[in-house]
């Protein structure tokens, strides 16, 4: 095992003009020299952690306590992006270390010197991040510090050998968060400790690097291309270097800034009515139905940092009895914003009635629609982005996909994540089959790469969506994907269309609409993921339990052609929701579609639908439900007509007592 003699030496060696024979005393003295100076500025001041501790209570400091010894119980070394000190956060670490505590964190770095070689993704960021924190703290020793500056020595170069070869057949050409995070650790060690050999070198990345990767890692509606959940920890890495590169004088441009707050915005534009972002491909694992106290402070810290009113009344509007985890301190890095908060200007746009309902991130496909901004609103998020780049690696094989909250609960969700591997559990939840979306003959989308199942497809697939209507009363979305022309010519089908309708607070209509290209058989089939107790009775699937629930019904025109199922999550996980796998399949030959209805309510006030195609006429004839779809829908008695043209041409029509030429109608609109 390394003795601190042997760390002290390492270390005495990197340091420029000093030899190998130092010794632990020499050396805890040029450490205290760098944490007396003045410049360059590490982002956490003694005043800052006393002000601080001095808001906390003892029991939020024993709770900080006790996080970090069970942090120092693990393995420090995690294997990507951190440790298990910097997992526990700053504000943890200032609250619950004491001497005893910074002592075990030095010597959980020299145990854990034969595992450094294992933590090569981003790690050099976070010694320097554990260095940032421990710096300002008076309970800290010198000698605690020597093996976390053995550590990076170590580590700063193995990570640099491999990070400089990346290029675009790793990664795409649009950078990710390895590319962001790790270079940032790099940076933060050339600016924060120039006196090491080599280290300096660095600092050009700043403002050049950044600069750069702000332009190519975030889509004009700044939501990052690499999407999925990583979006929130990209943009935070950028905040990061905001902030170092504001307290030490270097100067970002306009465009960054720009660019950073329609990320910061965008971050809470997506949010769910629990104050909780969507399973969008790799996100995850569970749903929260509720905010938790301290669980929308991000948004805002975010909102008082960039002067966005409209964060401010999201995050009220989610969270409406929140206060202040440490009484008058919001805090973001070595700042306490609580000021610039509560400045923010409440006017028109603070009000969340005045947000809009619907949002659209135009260059990322994603869409979502709402009836309001509170804890018990209805919610989809939907994705429409192309899938197949490699920079999108954590999307999933789900073309259309979505999420739907009814009244605030997460009912139809993603299966999430599941731990990166090649396993059927990973494989099943990148798969179409575990989203909330159509598939043909169970295949993929996308088929995926037998090179790497989990992260590459053996294609790209561009979705077109050709409307998109937000207006008082309802919302609609329709597009099509020619993902399933990657089958066989003699199965190959043109195009699955997605259509959906929501009349606020009322109902959504969702169409699958598939074109074959021949008359070959096809096992047609839609897809929902249940997270809540429900039943099956005939074609209609009804959830239960405390608020908001949710009734599906299929409007069958041919019993005979469509069978619903419901059956377990097939690859359930500890610490996963594990939803009910509910479908609508159709076995037949040639063209076909779905039309299902599905209706919110709270507890146990299930509304009686009543579903049925009834005749559209038009072009002299009966038009068949694939060209043009009308329905008659009755909920606890009251009648409403909806009809959809689905060909390219429209022409006067008559259904259900009304009459029109438009390709939308519903006779509530």
């Amino acid at each position: 095992m390394l003795t601190l003699k042997d760390a002290a030496g390492e270390v005495c060696g990197s340091i420029i003009g000093w030899s190998s024979t130092s010794s632990v005393e020499d050396l805890s003295t040029f450490i205290a020299n760098l944490r007396r100076r003045e410049t360059p500025r590490l982002g956490y001041t003694r005043s800052f952690i006393n002000d601080l501790c001095r808001s906390a209570t003892d029991s939020q400091k024993a709770s900080a306590r006790k996080t970090i010894g069970e942090a120092l119980e693990k393995d420090l070394i995690t294997g990507a992006h951190q440790n298990t000190i910097t997992a526990v956060g700053d504000i943890t670490l200032f609250l619950g270390a004491d001497a005893e505590i910074c002592e075990r964190i030095g010597a959980a770095c020299l145990a854990a010197q034969e595992k450094w070689a294992e933590g090569p993704w981003g790690t050099t960021r976070s010694i320097c991040e554990m260095l940032r924190r421990l710096f300002p703290l008076d309970c800290c020793s010198e000698r605690s510090l020597i093996p976390l500056f053995a550590w990076l020595n170590r580590q700063i170069w193995k990570e640099w050998e491999w990070a400089r070869t990346w290029d675009e057949s790793l990664l795409g050409n649009s950078g990710h968060n390895w590319w962001l995070h790790t270079f940032l650790g790099f940076f933060e060690a050339g600016l924060f400790f120039p006196e090491f050999k080599g280290f300096k070198k660095f600092q050009a990345f700043a403002p050049t690097y950044f600069e750069r990767e702000m332009n190519v890692l975030l889509e004009a509606d700044g939501f990052t291309r690499e999407r999925s959940g990583y979006h929130y920890g990209t943009v935070n890495h950028f905040i990061d270097f905001l902030h170092i590169a504001t307290e030490n004088g270097i100067p970002v441009s306009r465009n960054y800034l720009s660019k950073l707050r329609l990320g910061v915005e965008a971050c809470g534009k997506v949010l769910t009515p629990g104050g909780d972002v969507p399973m969008m491909g790799d996100s995850g694992n569970k749903h929260r139905e509720w905010p938790t106290a301290s669980s929308l402070e991000r948004l805002r810290v975010q909102a008082a940092e960039f002067e966005l009113p409209d964060l401010k009344a999201i995050a009220e509007a989610l969270d409406p009895d929140w206060s202040p985890r440490f009484e008058g301190h919001l805090i973001s890095g070595g700042k306490n914003l609580i000021a610039e908060f509560e400045r923010l200007q409440s006017g028109p746009g603070f009000q969340h009635t005045h947000l809009p309902l619907d949002t659209v991130l135009p260059d990322s496909h994603y869409y979502f629609i709402r009836n309001g901004w509170t804890r018990d609103s209805d919610y989809v998020a939907l994705e429409a982005g192309e899938i197949g780049n490699i920079v999108s690696s954590h999307d999933h094989t789900a073309v259309f996909g979505f999420e739907l909250y009814s009244r605030g609960r997460a009912i139809l969700i993603d299966n999430g994540s599941g731990p990166y591997g090649n396993t059927p559990e990973r494989n099943w939840r990148v798969s179409s089959a575990s989203h909330n979306v159509a598939t043909v003959d169970d295949e993929d989308h996308i088929p995926m790469s037998e090179l790497s199942p989990e992260w590459r497809w053996t294609h790209t697939v561009t979705p077109d969506v050709d409307e998109w209507l937000s207006q008082k009363h309802f919302a609609y979305f329709s597009g099509a994907h020619e993902g399933y022309r990657h089958l066989p010519p003699e199965r190959r089908v043109a195009s699955c269309r997605r259509k959906i309708f929501y009349l606020r607070n009322v109902y959504w209509i969702l169409i699958d609409r598939f074109t074959p290209e021949t008359d070959a058989e096809h096992t047609y089939r839609q897809h929902f993921h249940v997270n809540a107790e429900c039943r099956l009775e005939g074609y209609q699937l009804v959830t239960a339990g405390r608020g908001g629930n949710l009734l599906i019904q299929n409007a069958v025109q041919n019993p005979s052609v469509v069978s619903p199922a419901l059956e377990p999550c097939p690859f359930p996980l500890d610490d996963y929701d594990n939803p009910r796998h509910f479908t609508y399949s159709s076995r037949l030959s040639g063209k076909h579609l779905f039309v299902t209805c599905l209706v919110p309510f709270m507890d146990e006030n299930i509304p009686r639908l009543e579903l049925q195609f009834i005749d559209i006429e038009s072009d002299g004839r009966i038009l068949d439900p694939w060209e043009a779809t009308a329905l008659e829908i009755s909920i606890n008695g009251r009648r409403d007509v909806y009809v959809d043209m689905h060909m390219q041409w429209n022409l006067p029509w008559q259904a259900g007592g009304y009459q029109g030429e438009g390709r939308l109608f519903h006779s509530i609109c």
